[in-house]
């Protein structure tokens, strides 16, 4: 059994929820949402282009995915 972990919330978003967002430009809001949670665990972020057009396009993305990636995004 899991211990209960303390819920924080940013707007409608809760910690205890699972959460998909489909289509990130820069990955800015995924990120921010994992920034105030304390972790990405629940968080599946998605992009229509690949990783590499996205770190391409967008100068932010790089630092939004690494913050995703070390707090446990899929």
């Amino acid at each position: 059994r899991k211990p209960m972990r303390e819920e924080r919330r940013l707007e409608h978003y809760s910690s205890l929820d699972r959460i998909l967002l489909v289509g990130e430009g820069n990955f800015s809001f995924s990120s921010a949402l994992a920034s105030t949670f304390g972790c990405a665990h629940n968080i599946v972020a998605t992009s229509l282009d690949s990783k590499e057009k996205v770190l391409r396009v967008y100068d932010s993305a790089g630092i939004s995915l690494l913050n995703l990636e070390t707090r446990g995004a899929l």
